[in-house]
């Protein structure tokens, strides 16, 4: 009893052991690799899962697994797709036929949109071995007819021939004998001057098992022809193969002891992989042969050589079945202990919060009572320092009052002065800088066509970059100069809402195509307002210029409208980067383009979004916005005066 539970004791170590090694293993190729480019990464890692394939469903999903993290960082659809290849691959080995369905087809739905031909053409060949091993007879057709379909398409002999040749097969396997020959014979065509490849001598054995199995005379020339071309590869399987057919080809003559030689000399174990139908049912045939003309002791040899072949077949599957269900406990073992992993580390989670929830409770209540205790004794030493000095302001107050009576005057004449001088300098100047902008267009397009200098021409586009950016800012001065002294008077007009927006739709897409940007229209037809065009004009510039700064290449950006109770909701959505919290409150405020300004953005005057609420405040109308913090903005604006 002591020495077999040493035996287990050592067999649990030496099984701890290899799975330490396997994991040990993986690290240090990880290690190794980590240096490389992920194009090598992703290359070395499939050539690893592969060679697992055979030996280690796990080790082979543990590199599988890493490489799928790289594609998708990378974001390479066709390497996420070959890895989804490989996870299929290796659950097919495994005997996880479900799982490694699934794998296929997600790979397959990649390759579809990639056009790849020939990985589609695998990945559909692959599903039909599947559904041939499921007994799905139907879907497994029709999965090697879309694979030859493909192969046909892209003129390559070999392959359109291993595929008509695993089409015939599987019509064998399933006693559909004429449409088995029939494709059978179309692979020959295609192997027509091709030697040297095993899969033309599958295609003489799978026909002579087919003239075998409906008994049609020629039996020997599809042996001729396997031993011709296994000459030519030497091939021990091959060997077997044609061995068993001449074995059936001679009880088919009559000639039973030769048959009976022929079968001692082959070595069944090897053909169980290549054969459809079970080679041991010709020992079978053969003991019954003998039992027909009387050779009891020879049929009775022959019936248990079959069975012990039988026997031994059985044994090698029920090993295999007792393989994959040990990988599917192990499989679903390390499941189980992820998800405890992931269940206690939410605890220990929630452990550590509720304790440093409590702490800071605690901390915060002794700084609350010692806050309030240094405060009513401050607010003691300040009432009396208080009683004193009150005498002294009283009579201060009204000095001061006098003198802010004087200063305020003096205020209202320095912001009308102020004001008159910023009109005054955005008008001299927005010319000249026009100019200036005019003249540096001139010079960009006769560098882009008379010079190769890329350095001139890229800080020539520079210079019309910022003296354009200079020319917006000063007409953005003047239209804010002028709705702060109301200077500005609106005009408003009664129009159709689609129709005014298709009218703008070109200067916006002007600003769109800079960062390949699409602009979508989402508008009731029926929609009537009674609106300043130029207020709205800028209004929907200025928005639409935020959301492309603010916007990934190649995004959308929507602008919508419909009617309310109230009027009309006219909104621009985005979805990019989206307004921090700590801006939603003051986003419409001066004093934002103030802090922008003092942190050193001088990139951009910050304008255009006060100039839009100065703009719908004058139209009676009203500015509101959504947005959520990397999903994007969408800014309203509420129109109160819609009309039939």
């Amino acid at each position: 009893m002591a020495d077999r539970k040493s035996i287990h004791i050592i067999i649990l170590m030496l099984i701890g052991l290899n799975c330490y090694g396997q994991t040990g293993n993986t690290d240090s190729i990880m290690n190794v690799i980590s240096v490389y480019h992920d194009t090598v990464k992703l290359r070395v890692l499939k050539d690893y899962a592969v060679d697992q394939q055979h030996r280690s469903l796990k080790t082979g999903l543990l590199y599988a697994d890493k490489r799928m993290e790289i594609a998708r960082r990378i974001n390479d659809a066709e390497k996420i797709a070959e890895t989804f290849h490989i996870y299929g691959n290796l659950y097919t080995t495994s005997g996880l036929l479900n799982d490694a369905e699934e794998n296929y087809l997600k790979a397959l739905r990649l390759f579809d949109s990639l056009k790849l031909n020939e990985s589609r053409a695998s990945i559909l060949h692959n599903l039909g071995l599947v559904s041939f091993r499921k007994q799905d007879t139907l879907e497994s057709i029709q999965y090697y007819k879309r694979s030859i379909e493909l192969r046909k398409n892209s003129l390559e002999d070999i392959r359109t021939g291993d595929e008509l040749t695993t089409l015939g097969e599987t019509y064998l396997a399933y006693e559909d004998y004429e449409n088995s020959r029939l494709y059978l014979m179309e692979a020959l065509e295609y192997y027509r001057g091709i030697d040297r490849h095993a899969r033309k001598i599958d295609a003489y054995a799978f026909l002579f098992d087919n003239y075998y199995a409906e008994g049609l005379p020629g039996l020997k020339q599809w042996i001729d022809s396997m031993i011709i071309e296994n000459r030519k590869i030497e091939s021990s399987a091959h060997s077997n193969m044609i061995s068993l057919r001449l074995a059936k080809y001679h009880m088919v003559e009559g000639k039973i002891d030769l048959s009976a030689a022929i079968i001692d000399s082959i070595d069944f174990n090897l053909l169980y992989g290549y054969e459809v139908i079970d080679p041991v049912n010709t020992i079978q045939m053969l003991s019954e042969e003998y039992k027909k003309r009387g050779y009891h002791s020879k049929a009775i040899e022959y019936s248990l050589l079959y069975r012990k072949q039988r026997n031994e077949h059985t044994k090698s599957e029920v090993q295999d079945l007792v393989s994959n269900y040990n990988i599917r406990l192990s499989i679903r073992a390390s499941e189980e202990n992820i998800e405890w992993a992931r269940q206690q580390n939410e605890l220990l989670l929630k452990r550590i919060k509720l304790e440093r929830t409590i702490s800071v409770t605690i901390y915060l209540a002794l700084i609350v009572i010692i806050g309030l205790l240094a405060y009513l004794m401050y607010n003691l030493a300040s009432i009396r320092r208080t009683n004193i000095k009150l005498a002294e302001r009283r009579t201060g107050l009204q000095e001061a009052y006098e003198r802010s009576s004087r200063y305020k005057e003096n205020i209202l004449s320095i912001r009308e002065n102020k004001s008159d001088f910023f009109s005054i300098i955005s008008i001299k100047l927005s010319k000249p800088f026009h100019n200036l902008t005019d003249k540096l267009t001139e010079i960009s397009e006769y560098l882009e066509n008379n010079n190769k200098d890329l350095k001139l021409k890229t800080q020539m586009e520079k210079l019309y970059r910022n003296s354009s950016a200079i020319e917006k800012g000063l007409e953005r001065i003047l239209l804010w100069s002028k709705l702060q002294r109301n200077k500005y008077v609106e005009e408003p007009l009664v129009f159709n809402l689609n129709d005014f927006l298709h009218e703008i739709l070109p200067s916006l897409l002007g600003i769109a195509l800079k960062k390949d940007i699409r602009i979508r229209f989402d508008v009731d037809p029926s929609i009537n307002i009674k609106y300043d065009k130029f207020c709205l004009k800028t209004i929907l510039t200025i928005l639409t210029e935020n959301s492309i700064e603010y916007s990934s290449p190649r995004s959308d950006i929507i602008i919508r409208a419909e009617e309310s109770e109230t009027g009309c909701t006219l909104s621009v959505t985005d979805f990019g980067s989206g307004i921090p919290e700590s801006l939603k409150d003051k986003i419409f405020d001066i004093s934002r383009v103030k802090a922008e300004i003092n942190a050193g953005d001088s990139h951009k005057m910050g304008l255009g979004l006060i100039i839009a609420k100065l703009m719908t405040d004058k139209n009676d109308s009203s500015l509101s916005l959504e947005s959520k913090k990397g999903s994007g903005t969408t800014i309203y604006i509420h129109i109160n005066n819609t009309h039939d």
